[in-house]
C-alpha cells in the first residue's frame, strides 16, 4: 500500500518554493531540506524523502537538475507520465 509523500503533503507555498529551488543547482538537496523546514517551523521534509521526490522526478520528466540531460519527446513524455498513473491506479484499486 502506498503513502503520500511527505513532499506531497506540504502547503502550496512551500511546495513550489522546493520546485524552484531544485531548478537551481546552487541549491544542494540539504540546503532546500534546511530551508523548507526552517519556513514550515517544523521538521516536514527529511533528506531521503526529498532525494526520493528528486529521482521520481527524473524518471518522470528527464530532468537532472538545473539542466536536461535528455531530450525525451513529447510521446515519451506522456507515456512515462501514464505507465506513472496506471501505477498509482492499481495501487489505489488494491486499498
Amino acid at each position: 500500500m502506498s503513502q503520500i509523500r511527505s513532499v506531497d503533503k506540504l502547503p502550496d507555498v512551500l511546495y513550489y518554493k522546493l520546485l524552484d529551488m531544485l531548478k537551481n543547482p546552487s541549491f544542494s538537496l540539504v540546503k532546500i531540506v534546511d530551508i523548507i523546514n526552517v519556513e514550515a517551523g517544523e521538521k516536514l521534509i527529511s533528506k531521503s524523502s526529498l532525494n526520493r521526490f528528486v529521482r521520481n522526478m527524473k524518471k518522470l520528466t528527464g530532468m537532472q537538475r538545473g539542466r536536461e540531460y535528455k531530450s525525451p519527446s513529447i510521446k515519451e513524455s506522456l507515456e512515462r507520465i501514464a505507465e506513472s498513473l496506471k501505477e498509482i491506479s492499481s495501487s489505489l484499486e488494491k486499498r
